[in-house]
């Protein structure tokens, strides 16, 4: 339960230096080209989310998978942060603060945060090799 916890806090941390820098990034777009940027952004999101709910920590049998699990999973949940930080500044730049495209956004995120550690703690085997 602590790598969990250790990996979910390095993801957050990497996350909000992420956040400020996509906001300089989307300023220097031409905004004629921001409805693009979100299209794409909105598709490419899709093929990350499916990988990060397929993933499951029920197949593990020693500890190598179990580090291998985590790092897979960091890294699609770490793509899933990134693309859901690019949406929602794209749409605040382009129709400004519409709290339920917003609230939308942070809740899905946090599905993505709360399946990781529902999958592991379903698994009863994974407190023995932790």
């Amino acid at each position: 339960m602590r790598s969990l916890i250790f990996k979910n806090i390095i993801l957050h941390l990497l996350l909000i230096p992420f956040y400020f820098y996509t906001l300089k990034e989307v300023a220097l777009i031409s905004p004629d080209k921001w409805d693009t940027l979100l299209l794409f952004v909105g598709l490419i999101v899709i093929a990350p989310i499916t990988s990060n709910f397929i993933y499951t920590y029920k197949g593990i049998r020693n500890r190598l998978w179990f580090f291998m699990w985590h790092i897979t999973t960091f890294l699609s949940m770490l793509v899933i942060g990134m693309l859901f930080i690019t949406l929602d500044v794209l749409l605040l730049a382009m129709v400004w603060n519409v709290l339920i495209f917003r609230l939308s956004l942070f809740l899905f995120w946090l599905a993505v945060v709360s399946y990781d550690f529902a999958d592991f703690l379903a698994d009863e085997k994974l407190k023995k090799l932790h």
